[in-house]
Formats: C-alpha cells, sequence, structure tokens
C-alpha cells in the first residue's frame, strides 16, 4: 500500500463481508420509527404510498451503498436527505432518514470532508427548523439522533482504516522478509558455490597434469573434488535453510589448501581461540571469498591470512596478496560480504594498488 492510497480506496477493494452485510442490516430496524406516528392516527391511502415509494427508494439506495461500494457515495447521502424532507408532510418521523443520511456520511475520506457534509446536513434540519417550528420533534430528533450517528459512523470507519492499513503494513513486511530472504540464499550460494566451482576447476587442472606421470596422486585429487563437492552440497542446503555453514576455522584449512593448490604461499597469522558463533559465521564466509577473490583475480604468488582482535573484542579479518592491484570492481561476492558485515554492525576495507589488494573485515564485538 503506498502512503497516497486512502482509507476509501481500501474499503473500495475490500469485498463486503458477511458482518458488513449482517451490520446494515442491523441498522435499518431504526427504520421503523418513521411508522410510529401512523399508531396515533391512521394514514392516509397518499401518505401511505408516498411512503412506501420514499422507503423503496432509501433501501435501493442504502444496501447499493453496501454492497456495490461505489467510489462516492455523495449521491446515496444527498438523495437520502432529500427522501427525508419530501416525506415531511406525510405524516411519518421523516428525520429518520437525515439520520441515515448523517450515518452515511461519516464514511466518507478524508474525513475532513465527512465533517463538513454532516455540518451541511445538520445544518438543513436547523433551517427546516427554522421555516416550520411547529414540527419541533421531528428536527430535534433528527439533529440528535444524526450527530450520534455520524459519530458512531466516523469512529468505525476511523477504526476499519487502520485495521487496513495495518494488514496492508503487515502484507509489506511479509514480502520485504521474503525478498530479503531470498537476497541472502542468492548470496550464500554466489559464495559456495563460487568457492567450491574454483577448487574443483584447480583440482581438475592438476589431475589432469598428474594422470600421466603420478596416476595415485591423480587419484587423490579426484578424491578430493569429490569430497569438495560433497561437502559443497550439505552447505547449499545449509544455506537454503537458513543453518550457519561452515566455521571459521573449516574455512580457514580450505583456503590453505586451495592457494596451496593454485601455486600460492600461504602466511596465517590467526591464534585467537574460539570466535562466538555469530561472528564466526559471517567471518568465515568473508574468508571464503576473498580467497576465491586471490585465486581467480589476483595472479599472486603470496597471501598473508590475519585475524586480530583489539582490546575492546573488536575483530580484524585481513586478507592480502601481492598479485596485480589497481581499480578492483565489487562484484556480487564483495558486495554479498559487504552486506553481511554491515548486517552483522561490521565494515568492508578495500585496498588496492601495484603492491596487491588487501581486503579487510571489521566485526564489533556486539555483532548481531
Amino acid at each position: 500500500m503506498t502512503r497516497s492510497e486512502s482509507a476509501a480506496d481500501l474499503e473500495t477493494r475490500a469485498p463486503s463481508s458477511p458482518w458488513r452485510v449482517g451490520l446494515s442490516l442491523f441498522w435499518l430496524a431504526y427504520l421503523a420509527i418513521y411508522f410510529l406516528p401512523w399508531l396515533a392516527r391512521p394514514p392516509s391511502p397518499t401518505e401511505v404510498m408516498a411512503s412506501v415509494a420514499g422507503t423503496a427508494l432509501f433501501l435501493g439506495l442504502w444496501f447499493h451503498q453496501f454492497l456495490a461500494k461505489p467510489r462516492s457515495t455523495l449521491p446515496h447521502i444527498l438523495v437520502i436527505a432529500a427522501i427525508g424532507f419530501a416525506l415531511s408532510p406525510f405524516g411519518g418521523a421523516w428525520s429518520v432518514f437525515n439520520v441515515y443520511a448523517a450515518s452515511v456520511a461519516g464514511r466518507l475520506q478524508p474525513q475532513r470532508r465527512a465533517l463538513w457534509l454532516i455540518a451541511l446536513l445538520q445544518l438543513s434540519l436547523i433551517a427546516y427548523a427554522i421555516a416550520f417550528p411547529h414540527d419541533w420533534p421531528a428536527w430535534v430528533s433528527g439533529l440528535f439522533f444524526g450527530v450520534l450517528a455520524a459519530g458512531a459512523t466516523l469512529l468505525q470507519s476511523d477504526l476499519e482504516a487502520r485495521n487496513a492499513r495495518l494488514v496492508a503494513m503487515q502484507e509489506e513486511v511479509r514480502t520485504l522478509s521474503a525478498l530479503a530472504e531470498r537476497e541472502r540464499i542468492a548470496r550464500d550460494l554466489h559464495d559456495l558455490l563460487g568457492h567450491t566451482l574454483t577448487l574443483v576447476a584447480i583440482k581438475a587442472e592438476l589431475a589432469t597434469r598428474l594422470i600421466d606421470r603420478d596416476a595415485a596422486a591423480a587419484r587423490r585429487e579426484m578424491q578430493e573434488v569429490a569430497q569438495s563437492a560433497r561437502d559443497t552440497l550439505a552447505e547449499v542446503r545449509a544455506a537454503v535453510s537458513g543453518m550457519h555453514g561452515a566455521s571459521f576455522a573449516v574455512e580457514l584449512a580450505r583456503g590453505r589448501q586451495m592457494l596451496a593448490a593454485a601455486n600460492v604461499e600461504a602466511e596465517v597469522r590467526a591464534d585467537l581461540g574460539p570466535v562466538d558463533p555469530p561472528r564466526d559465521a559471517v567471518l568465515a564466509m568473508a574468508l571464503r571469498e576473498a580467497v576465491t577473490n586471490v585465486i581467480r583475480h589476483a595472479a599472486a604468488s603470496h597471501c598473508v591470512i590475519s585475524l586480530e582482535a583489539d582490546p575492546r573484542g573488536d575483530l580484524k579479518l585481513t586478507v592480502a596478496d601481492d598479485g596485480r592491484g589497481g581499480a578492483l570492481a565489487l562484484g556480487r561476492g564483495l558486495e554479498g560480504m559487504k552486506a553481511r558485515l554491515a548486517a552483522a554492525g561490521g565494515a568492508l576495507d578495500i585496498d588496492s594498488d601495484q603492491r596487491g589488494t588487501r581486503l579487510i573485515a571489521h566485526l564489533p564485538r556486539l555483532a548481531a
């Protein structure tokens, strides 16, 4: 729902519920008041015919505005009020129709418009009282019950509008949650599959080179390819279900293995001991993407991986290589890394020049 949509728009789109139809029938009980004066004196045939015609027209308008839900009920309100004044000479409690008109007017949106129309209806009754002061019971009851009915309808309309906005907001929250979950899965799958496919490609090439001169070594490489595929399949299932993937320690071991397979010397400085699970998962995915970038894009011969903590407990993961630096494009992998770190309250710094590239991931102590 956009902010420009009014409560009338929401109500117009909503189907008529059995509750609303039942409520409309309940309020029609008030129509019986119109015929009470006839208990004191019998009506003439002309009065009966005029009253039946006016009541039938009123009922048609009443059910039309409840069931058909026209975009504007202003014509209904004006005609219902006119029916009341038209029936005033025929002996019934004609102000009943003005009360109904005020009740329908209370549903207009915006409410400022409803208030102006309700005031206009009441002023018309006062003008009638000035013109026909002898008919005071009709216009006094019309004023009193009209204000009550309009106030009750205004409150009911406001409550329905608030409920409609709440339902629309809940639907929007569900939509945004589903979108965020899809983006999370897309980021995780990109990192998981990119990392594994890089490892598979390196080991398959190595096995191809070894197959003629060292069949046993080639067989080991292909067994590791199969094991990597099985491990990644389990991690993909975990990512889709929202579970945590591999730990930082596991990713560090895999990173060393991948760098060695790509003929990149790895230097590791990460002797902090266990890290709390939320930050451990974020660091593991950041390390996975950083090592994949070194192998794919850096053409490096040396890579330093360090994990350190400051006195406050904030963590800093650095992956630096001596490959070709320069302008490093933020692809989907790095964007995913930045999004994960930002969601955990951290940040990603990238320093790339002729000496190589350094990816620095910061995570605060109170990471989510």
